[in-house]
């Protein structure tokens, strides 16, 4: 579309900006730049200056590599992925007599919300309020988003009411500005389904109508009174598929359902449900214990379904490889072959130490905060959540996650991927 000519600039429009100008006496900026542009994206700004009087030349003075400004002012410049940063910029214009410039910061980021697990410290049990407070009051340097993965009940009596950690997620959005990423868990991680109702105590499915309704009525609701921006409905779901692959589209359709009855009352939410992604792949046999062969068509399912807004996973490549650096390059690409929409990494992690026969070490964490970020950078990523920022404690109960936090558990050690999460938070986390 052909830009407007700048004499059709409006008249209000023009003495709006002379009033607040301070100097009068000459030429001086009408319009103002944007601050910030993600990559792969083209960055513009019509830059125009008022008050002259011969025809003008326009000049980039500085600027990144790249950024270029036509005969009219016309800023342009697409980013690629090695230009993450702030850069400064200053364009100036002239008519051979006088010349003024302008300046700012450009930020280039990679368009994501990152996080981390809510994990204060000593918190699977040992938390004080102070600790909690401190977590949830001083979680922008690790991202603004918090995960807060919670079962779809707290108990077979409680169902159908809100989960106390679901509750706590939500005041901690309106006590701390927290961007709480929630999900209602109805599977343990070995795909244990959690589904008996108290008029079924046999039928641990889908199929179990007291249990459907409770959950469709309790996630709706939710929904309604919170309007969270982030829901996730079911965890690790290809890990329930081999326990009862039959069920499948039983749960198919419960998710179809519950999409339709939380956008009905919740536009705005996004809805996806979560794949473990390793295992998906048919990896983690000499680790997990997994023999099941590659399973994408249960993503194809979902993809198919239209009743998701993206598609979650968790990733942890230490259940296949040694070191980040034996992570094949293209690891990440193969879910774009199965889902062209927002792709959601609700946890991501790897061990500060190993502990057969997981590997593990404080350098190879710390190479993984870059490592997972590279490779998965050609995917359009909403948001990447860390484990944990603290160790849990009873780690012996589940060796595979032992030492996976930035920190321990009391936070005594403040380990490498600390700062290089934090540093991936500043350069690459949207404005």
């Amino acid at each position: 579309m052909p830009r407007a000519p700048r004499f059709l600039l409006p008249a209000a429009t023009l003495l709006a900006a002379a009033c607040a100008d301070s100097d009068l006496r000459g030429p001086f900026f009408v319009t103002s730049p944007g601050g910030q542009v993600p990559v792969d994206e083209t960055y513009e700004y019509d830059a125009f200056a008022a008050g002259f009087v011969h025809p003008v030349t326009w000049e980039l003075e500085s600027g990144p590599a790249g950024m270029t400004i036509d005969d009219e002012g016309l800023v342009s410049w697409t980013p690629s992925l090695a230009q993450l940063g702030t850069y400064p910029v200053e364009v100036s214009v002239g008519d051979g007599e006088t010349r003024v410039r302008q300046s700012w910061e450009l930020v280039v980021h990679q368009n994501l919300l990152l996080g981390v697990a809510y994990s204060p410290r000593g918190h699977t049990g040992g938390s004080t309020d102070d600790d909690v407070v401190d977590h949830l009051a001083g979680h922008d340097p690790w991202g603004r988003l918090i995960a807060f993965h919670s079962p779809w009940r707290d108990s077979v009596a409680d169902a159908g009411s809100y989960p106390e950690l679901a509750l706590f997620a939500m005041a901690a959005r309106s006590d701390y500005g927290v961007e709480p990423a929630l999900g209602f868990g109805w599977a343990a991680g070995d795909g244990t389904a959690d589904l008996l109702s108290e008029s079924d105590m046999v039928d641990n499915s889908w199929t179990n109508a007291e249990s459907r309704a409770e959950f469709l009525g309790m996630v709706t609701d939710f929904a309604r009174d919170y309007q969270p921006r982030l829901l996730f409905l079911g965890n690790e779901v290809n890990s329930w598929y081999w326990t009862d692959p039959a069920g499948w589209a039983d749960w198919l359709d419960v998710l179809g359902e519950a999409y339709d009855s939380i956008k009905a009352v919740s536009p705005g939410t996004i809805v996806y449900t979560v794949f473990q992604l390793e295992r998906l792949k048919g990896l983690g046999s000499g680790t997990a214990g997994w023999m099941d062969p590659p399973h994408w068509n249960l993503v194809d399912d979902v993809a198919a379904s239209g009743k998701v807004d993206a598609i979650g996973f968790t990733s942890y490549p230490y259940l296949e490889f040694a070191t980040p650096g034996a992570i094949p390059a293209d690891y990440y690409d193969e879910i774009a072959l199965h889902w062209d929409g927002p792709v959601i990494f609700t946890e991501v992690g790897w061990p500060a130490a190993a502990f057969a026969p997981f590997p593990g070490s404080e350098a190879d964490q710390d190479a993984f905060v870059d490592t997972f970020l590279g490779l998965s950078s050609g995917l359009p990523i909403e948001y990447a959540c860390w484990l944990f920022l603290h160790d849990f404690d009873g780690q012996a109960g589940t060796p595979g996650f032992q030492d996976i936090g930035l920190r321990n558990n009391d936070a005594s050690v403040i380990r490498l991927a600390d700062g290089s999460w934090q540093a991936a938070v500043e350069l690459r986390e949207r404005p």
